[in-house]
């Protein structure tokens, strides 16, 4: 197993850099990428830039000239869903983009509903962490959707209508999808920085360091769990 670790933001990358063993730092496609281990874990480790387009790239890149075996992207995001406070975590069952018709996608096959899938793995190794009381803040598991547009209040609704998410980012469906036509299990990992009513841009700025941890932290507690096999 070799692990691609992906986020978009530098305050992301800052937060996820001292979990690894650095070995090896390449600078490819305008993209730093950090070769190390967790544990004797192998992980590669590279900021995407913030949307779609930048994640598809990224995620692409790892597989092809890393041959990373799995994907996981970590940050923070948006809540959609009330239960999610700041800092609360949430871990993708299903991605899908919520900017998309899903007709479009059709020519890939086999994306139900728009839905690209978590890895099940993944999805246990979280669970079985989240019964030992792993992780430092409360925990989700369910849907999340991506869109080339920061969601305030503006078109909230529209989203939570559509899908019923949990949160919402610019990256995490667009990875996911690089990862399905790859056949490469891939997880999102988001901590929220905003919601409903600590909506907008301040307020994203003002948890992003802190949900950035978060959401790294969760991270760390699966790969060192991953490393032990």
């Amino acid at each position: 197993m070799k692990i691609g670790l992906l986020c978009a933001m530098k305050t992301e990358f800052d937060q996820l850099l001292p979990y690894l063993r650095e070995t090896a730092r390449h600078e490819v496609a305008k993209t730093t990428v950090i070769e190390g281990d967790v544990n004797g874990l192998p992980v590669v480790l590279a900021a995407t830039g913030v949307c779609k387009v930048n994640a598809g790239i990224t995620a692409q890149l790892l597989i092809d000239r890393f041959a990373v075996t799995h994907i996981i992207m970590v940050g923070v995001a948006g809540s959609m869903d009330p239960r999610l406070g700041i800092h609360a975590l949430a871990f993708s069952q299903r991605l899908a983009q919520h900017d998309v018709n899903v007709a479009w996608l059709r020519h890939r096959g086999g994306i139900a509903h728009g839905y690209y899938p978590g890895d099940e793995m993944l999805l246990s190794v979280c669970h079985k962490l989240n019964e030992r009381g792993a992780f430092l803040y409360p925990v989700f598991f369910g849907d999340m959707v991506s869109g080339e547009q920061f969601i305030a209040q503006e078109g909230r609704q529209e989203i939570v209508d559509a899908w019923h998410p949990l949160c919402v980012d610019m990256e995490s469906a667009a990875a996911a999808y690089t990862c399905y036509v790859n056949d490469v299990p891939f997880l999102a990992i988001r901590a929220m920085s905003d919601t409903g009513d600590e909506s907008g841009v301040a307020n994203s700025n003002a948890h992003e360091i802190s949900a950035a941890d978060a959401a790294a932290s969760a991270a760390g507690a699966l790969l060192r769990e991953l490393a032990q096999g």
